[in-house]
């Protein structure tokens, strides 16, 4: 068997994988979307309700435990940067939607 053989097994046997990680992702955008326009709903003329509600959130995410199972300190680390980022990615668009529907 040679390099290319490898490759070309290797690609079939990975294929799967992508496929699920491409459809996860989909779905976890499209939830991500939904809930942006729920949040932009509830808290329309409320931007200062929702901006203190985000910074909470963000907040508990510095100071809480992070579950999940057993990790190195480091991981768990990882793992809070990576949630407040998406959240403050939440936040930026959630609020821009408010933005934009009181002014509308």
């Amino acid at each position: 068997m040679d390099r290319e053989d490898v490759l070309v097994l290797l690609d079939a046997s990975l294929q799967p994988i992508f496929e699920a990680q491409f459809e996860q992702s989909a779905r976890i955008t499209s939830l991500r979307f939904l809930l942006e326009d729920l949040f932009a709903d509830n808290y329309s003329d409320k931007l200062p309700e929702f901006t203190a509600r985000m910074d909470r959130l963000l907040e508990l995410t510095r100071i809480a435990s992070v579950k999940g199972g057993p990790a190195s300190a480091e991981h768990l680390s990882e793992m809070k940067v990576r949630v407040a980022t998406h959240l403050e990615r939440f936040r930026s668009e959630t609020e821009r939607k408010i933005v934009a529907r009181t002014s509308g």
